[in-house]
């Protein structure tokens, strides 16, 4: 791609959207970054995927430094869930390579619906919103024996004060998340589209500490995947800096937006990006795209 200051400025304003909604919902932006890479600015697939885990880690690492000043990222449940996200995710991609996934996509776009439906329109057993009661003694599994401690706290920005919570159903949350590695793999779903509805849904975990988590969860996936393609000389400086630029000041915006914002728009922003998801996986189905 020939280096204008016309291309510059777009791959600054990619990175600018990409980080933004990519550090607000916790998901990277790889979604919006490979896509418009290879449509718009043509592209081949290998540096796009490249520029763009590059720009991801960039976005996470902002992300997740930004997040831990309020402890919204849970440093240990995230290394605790990566046990089993990575293992999924090595066997996704050798499945990706042995199964037909038309099947499977239609399986998990339906999965997404009903999560999506989930997060816009019911009202979760606990949120951000009311500091949960109960005593950290009073679980409904073995959290404690996991993590140490099973109770944890977040400062909420909007709220202006501390918020406890307790993290539940470790078991179901770690089996959750090596699927979620394998769908991630097999489908080329970002991990953060699964983690954090998992971290949310099942282990009753605060949306904003799912996205902060997932953020920090994310910077460690994706640097392995980035370093691969460096290595077989996919990323090129020319194209990855002005995007990194970009990405970095989305995220910075993008990561107090979501310090300020409230659970139940954070809930069904996500809710939003879950379903789109979705409907792109049945139109790649179909072949519509």
């Amino acid at each position: 791609m020939e280096l204008t200051i016309a291309n510059i400025s777009a791959l600054v304003c990619i990175g600018l959207v990409a980080g933004l909604l990519g550090s607000m919902l916790g998901v990277g932006g790889g979604f919006i970054i490979v896509p418009v890479l290879i449509l718009a600015l043509k592209l081949p697939m290998q540096v796009a995927v490249g520029s763009s885990l590059v720009a991801i880690v960039a976005n996470s690492c902002t992300a997740a430094s930004a997040y831990l000043k309020t402890r919204m990222t849970n440093i240990r449940l995230g290394l605790l869930m990566e046990t089993t996200t990575v293992p999924g995710a090595i066997l996704g991609a050798i499945a990706a390579t042995l199964l037909a996934s038309s099947t499977l996509s239609i399986f998990f776009g339906i999965v997404l619906l009903y999560v999506s439906y989930s997060m816009i329109f019911r009202q979760p057993a606990m949120t951000e919103d009311i500091a949960p009661t109960t005593d950290s003694t009073n679980l409904d599994d073995d959290s404690s024996s996991f993590l140490g401690q099973s109770q944890s706290m977040y400062y909420d920005i909007s709220q202006r004060r501390p918020i406890n919570y307790e993290i539940k159903r470790v078991p179901w949350g770690l089996t959750t998340s090596f699927l979620a590695g394998i769908l991630s793999s097999m489908l080329g779903i970002g991990g953060g589209i699964i983690k954090v509805p998992v971290m949310h849904s099942i282990m009753g975990i605060p949306i904003k500490v799912a996205i902060g988590t997932s953020s920090f969860m994310i910077a460690l996936t994706t640097a392995a995947g980035a370093l691969i393609y460096y290595h077989n000389g996919y990323v090129h400086p020319s194209i990855v800096t002005p995007l990194i630029v970009g990405v970095v000041g989305g995220a910075l915006l993008g990561t107090s937006l979501a310090q300020r914002a409230t659970g139940a728009w954070l809930r069904k922003g996500f809710g939003g990006l879950l379903l789109v998801t979705a409907i792109l996986m049945f139109l790649r189905t179909a072949n519509v795209m």
